[in-house]
Formats: C-alpha cells, sequence, structure tokens
C-alpha cells in the first residue's frame, strides 16, 4: 500500500494495520518525523516496546542476529519495533522471510534513499497488502507554506504574505 506522506497522520487509523513500513526518498526529516509518529502511535496502544535500530550492513554481516531479534519474544516488552538504515535492494529476501512468518508483535521501519520504480524493495512494499510504502521527496514552496502557516497558526502568530515568503526562501 502506498501512502502520500502528507496523508499519515491523517489516516493513522489505516497505518497501523500494517506492520512493515519503507520510507524512501530523499527528506530525512519528513522520514524522522513519520517514524515517530508511527512509534508514537504504537506506544499509545501499548507502553511495553523495545526499540531497535540496525544497519543493513549489520544484517548482512550476521543475518542469524537479525532473525534472532526479529523471532525472539521478550519477557520484558509485548512489542518490538526495529528500525533498519540504509537499506537496499540487497536486503529484500530478508525482509520477505520475515513478512511470511509475518510475526504480530514486530514492527519494522526501514529507511532508504530515493529509490527507483523497478527497485525490488520499492516493489515489493508496493504491491503487498500488509506493507505500507512511504515516499518522502524534498518539500517544494508550496509544502513549505502550507507547513509554515499551520505552524504559525498554531503557535498564534500572525506573519504578512512576504515575511512567510521570505521565511520560505530562506
Amino acid at each position: 500500500m502506498i501512502i502520500k506522506s502528507y496523508e499519515v497522520k491523517k489516516n493513522k487509523s489505516n497505518l497501523l494495520k500494517n506492520n512493515f513500513f519503507l520510507l524512501y526518498g530523499e527528506n530525512l526529516g519528513l522520514k524522522k518525523d513519520i517514524k515517530d509518529f508511527i512509534t508514537a502511535e504504537i506506544n499509545q496502544k501499548d507502553n511495553d516496546i523495545e526499540i531497535l535500530s540496525l544497519y543493513e550492513s549489520e544484517i548482512l554481516n550476521n543475518e542469524e542476529n537479525f532473525y534472532n531479534l526479529a523471532y525472539t519474544k521478550s519477557l520484558f516488552y509485548n512489542k518490538k519495533i526495529i528500525t533498519i538504515y540504509e537499506a537496499t535492494d540487497k536486503i529484500i529476501k530478508k525482509i520477505n522471510n520475515i513478512y511470511a512468518k509475518y510475526p504480530e508483535n514486530l514492527f519494522l521501519i526501514i529507511f532508504s534513499e530515493i529509490l527507483e520504480k523497478k527497485s525490488k524493495l520499492r516493489d515489493f512494499f508496493e504491491k503487498n497488502k500488509k506493507t505500507t510504502c512511504i515516499p518522502c521527496y524534498l518539500d517544494n514552496e508550496k509544502n513549505l507554506e502550507i507547513i509554515a502557516q499551520s505552524e504559525l497558526k498554531k503557535s498564534n502568530i500572525k506573519l504578512s504574505r512576504e515575511a512567510i515568503n521570505l521565511l520560505i526562501e530562506k
């Protein structure tokens, strides 16, 4: 399932139906915000969560450790969130193996750079029903204007159109 980055907070009930998330693109700040939002939503439902972070290279160097982390149940935590950074197509088989068993207590959040349309990783997350694919591209001027106006409104700050445009340029 593909969800646009601006739809994430609007569709939070739809979002948490899946346990596997791919965040790809060049907007690191947006990817981090979405990861934090997903983590907070999972944490809201259940406070006993173990959060782990790995890089693709660590997984490729020690597959057994990755599978142990994914499949073993913790004595102290009900759910587990594993964030994988710098993912590429090299990791698709490992993700597919875990997806085949689909552990209910495991959430995978995968960060990747820009992925081509023909990428195996992107294709896997776009086509499977229990996965979520969220592209995170750089903001354009219109998006920045919407963000600025909503943040200024939250803080009850009034600025002229010229001042907002100057902020967006910077």
